[in-house]
């Protein structure tokens, strides 16, 4: 197999059209994270973004977006990224290690991987939930209350009660207002820091990718701000993006002054209306474990994640630190070297902005 790395924008017309047509051919990267659209936005907001271009003797049989540093590689988008592998057939195959040697790769981080992608190395399983919404929505919901979903059966109580309290509820599916916009971001960031999470969206690169994405509006790749509003209040909002068949739950808000309505869960449902009328297929919500995507939830995406690697620099590098990061969880004598290093990793932010996004802040988390 012949393979070739280039960036995200040398794409030309013709590997765009293959690139568009694996996708669609493969039921597995329906996501808007698969498609080229997302890959070249984040190459334009970082310089460590390729693609390997898989070639055999029938023309381009694949695609492999990834980022790398010092041979170590991550998704593309990082910790944005909630769906990433290879864009190919369904019954494709490949020889990971010669992929990563093309691709000047020691090892490939993955936690969004497709199950069907399994790669050699052991792996960790998972799932991104999702709500099935192939028959519309309203049999979604159906099937949800059938199913004893008393959070979905609740909820149109729950908005009869904000309008009468608050103010008459409006829903805005493709909100324009650039106010809405940067207040989802600064909510998020304040719900990263309440809660002692990273703060994802800290890293200017994050922001100008989102504002990319938030400007896209093809059929492969849409970005899609959607609001819900009692009376003049913003009481909820999300941004995400969409592709042909899946909507994707990305960045939910929500104002805490209003928890007591459920106003997360009714912009849930919103969505889940606009995206079926768009045509969507699923409402993808991400891998995660929060109450309400169980309670929403029919259908689910089998993930993998791992690590996939070969003999290099990178690897050993890689395994050193890993082993360094036991000697300093367990020996008596690297005592005193903790605290020191749970200081760095409170200034985690400030490498990471500077996309140094493996070293001093794993070894923190290590300890």
């Amino acid at each position: 197999m012949k393979i070739q790395v280039i960036r995200p924008g040398e794409l030309d017309p013709q590997m765009m059209r293959r690139w568009l047509d694996l996708q669609s051919c493969n039921l597995a990267l329906g996501s808007p994270f698969f498609s080229p659209a997302y890959v070249q936005a984040v190459g334009e907001s970082r310089d460590d973004t390729w693609v390997a271009v898989m070639e055999d003797g029938e023309g381009i049989a694949g695609f492999f977006p990834f980022q790398r540093r010092w041979g170590a590689g991550r998704p593309v988008g990082d910790w944005l990224s909630d769906h990433h592998g290879v864009i190919a057939a369904p019954h494709a195959q490949w020889d990971w290690t010669e992929l990563l040697r093309a691709s000047r790769l020691g090892f490939w981080q993955f936690d969004h991987l497709p199950a069907s992608q399994r790669p050699p190395a052991g792996v960790a399983s998972g799932c991104s939930p999702a709500l099935d919404l192939s028959a519309g929505f309203e049999a979604w919901r159906d099937r949800r209350i059938a199913a004893g979903g008393r959070r979905v059966a609740e909820l149109p109580r729950k908005a009869r009660k904000l309008a009468r309290e608050v103010g008459p509820l409006r829903f805005e599916a493709d909100c324009r207002d650039p106010r809405v916009f940067a207040t989802v971001l600064q909510w998020k960031s304040e719900q990263c820091r309440r809660t002692g999470a990273r703060d994802c969206l800290g890293p200017a690169w994050t922001r100008e990718l989102l504002e990319r994405i938030a400007a896209a509006d093809q059929p492969q790749l849409a970005g899609r701000l959607s609001a819900l509003y009692a009376g003049d209040e913003l009481v909820a909002a999300h941004f995400g993006m969409r592709s042909r068949t899946v909507w994707h739950w990305w960045f939910p808000v929500y104002s805490h002054a209003h928890a007591s309505y459920s106003p997360g869960a009714l912009l849930l449902t919103e969505v889940a209306q606009a995206a079926a009328r768009e045509g969507s297929q699923l409402l993808d919500l991400g891998k995660g474990d929060e109450s309400y995507k169980s309670s929403f939830a029919d259908a689910a995406l089998p993930l993998l994640e791992g690590t996939v690697g070969r003999e290099s620099v990178a690897t050993h590098l890689r395994a050193l630190r890993r082993g360094v990061g036991r000697w300093l969880r367990q020996s008596p004598v690297a005592q005193p070297l903790r605290p020191m290093l749970r200081r760095i990793g409170r200034l985690q932010a400030l490498v990471i902005g500077s996309q140094l996004w493996w070293e001093l802040p794993e070894l923190a988390r290590l300890v």
